[in-house]
């Protein structure tokens, strides 16, 4: 005869994976919650700044520098504590929802400039918000969950060869392009800022996402003298934070070697594409969904980078100058991420260079 579990068992099934996909969207839903709060505290915090450096061209009275320098203020503490809700959003939901978010953060920038800034909205740039808001839209519905990663396995497992071996390719090109950026037989050669400065900073990005993805499959110790015994944990952390120095430092060389309406574009762009080739061939992301919802979030995700560079493109015809004086506002800045906040005071800063 055969072993037919008891009619008690069934219910106590259901309600186990009833609670799990309740576990699962609940984790979905925090981990994009945290996603959209970074979206909208970097933008208001970018528009700030700008808001305070336009007020401090303007008038050069006290009482306005006073309030320009509040402003700047406010506004980069709001751009600096965008990054705690985005590292936490990596732990929690998929690299492409992050990354497709991220894009859709230059659509909340451009309303609150044409709002807060009166700066004028183009036809490409109100093409460019459609286009980033229908792909954000596709690839948050259509879209791999947490759960298909393979959230409970454990972080031995998670941590399989290829994540290693594309951790170490990276890292050695990103040393390189470091090592051939300060040498001193090419600073000759101003030209090639233009080529290594992007890589690097779309590579750093990039490579500090992988981490801060994994770390959120593992956990981290109870007491202190646990990290010793198991330091991975550590190591992670400190790795994130390596990265996101080394990116933080890129930027500020940048802004001293090229144009910022060509690099941060570039280097935006960089940093995506590099997040949606891991999430597809690094950690497997659409590896358990069905066809047609690959094809509809990997549009989704192509569709709000496109958006993005339809709001801002980059302007390659302002490379080789070292000084851009530029009539139009919103062509200031492109806030890649809240990691890159414009941290110079009104009063310090040259316009655009």
């Amino acid at each position: 005869l055969i072993d037919l579990p008891s009619r008690a068992v069934w219910p106590r099934r259901r309600r186990r994976h009833s609670l799990r996909a309740m576990e699962v969207d609940s984790r979905f839903f925090l981990g994009l919650g945290l996603s959209f709060l970074n979206c909208v505290l970097s933008s208001i915090g970018f528009t700030l700044q700008r808001k305070s450096q336009l007020l401090s061209e303007s008038d050069h009275a006290p009482d306005v520098q006073r309030r320009s320098w509040v402003l700047w203020a406010v506004g980069v503490s709001l751009y600096i504590s965008a990054a705690a809700p985005d590292v936490l959003a990596y732990t929690l939901v998929p690299q492409v929802v992050c990354v497709t978010v991220a894009c859709f953060r230059l659509v909340v920038v451009t309303i609150l400039a044409h709002i807060f800034l009166e700066e004028r909205l183009q036809r490409r740039e109100a093409v460019g918000m459609v286009a980033c808001s229908l792909g954000t839209f596709l690839c948050l519905i259509y879209g791999p969950r947490i759960a298909e990663l393979g959230a409970e396995m454990p972080a031995a497992d998670f941590y399989h060869p290829q994540v290693w071996s594309y951790l170490g390719v990276c890292l050695l090109l990103l040393l390189l392009l470091l090592v051939v950026e300060h040498m001193e037989c090419f600073k000759a050669n101003n030209g090639l800022h233009y080529v290594t400065l992007p890589l690097a900073t779309g590579l750093a990005f990039a490579m500090e996402k992988v981490f801060n993805t994994e770390i959120g499959f593992v956990r981290p110790p109870n007491t202190l003298s646990g990290i010793f015994r198991e330091p991975l944990w550590l190591c992670m952390v400190a790795s994130i934070g390596a990265l996101g120095a080394t990116d933080f430092y890129l930027n500020l060389r940048a802004a001293a070697k090229m144009p910022v309406q060509v690099f941060l574009p570039v280097s935006f762009t960089l940093a995506t594409a590099l997040q949606f080739f891991q999430s597809i061939a690094i950690f497997g992301e659409f590896a358990a969904m069905l066809p047609v919802q690959v094809v509809l979030s990997s549009s989704g995700a192509l569709i709000s980078l496109v958006g993005a560079l339809l709001i801002q493109p980059p302007r390659f015809t302002l490379l080789g100058h070292e000084e851009l004086k530029t009539e139009d506002p919103e062509e200031a800045g492109f806030p890649a991420d809240a990691s890159r906040p414009m941290t110079a005071p009104p009063a310090w800063t040259a316009d655009c260079e």
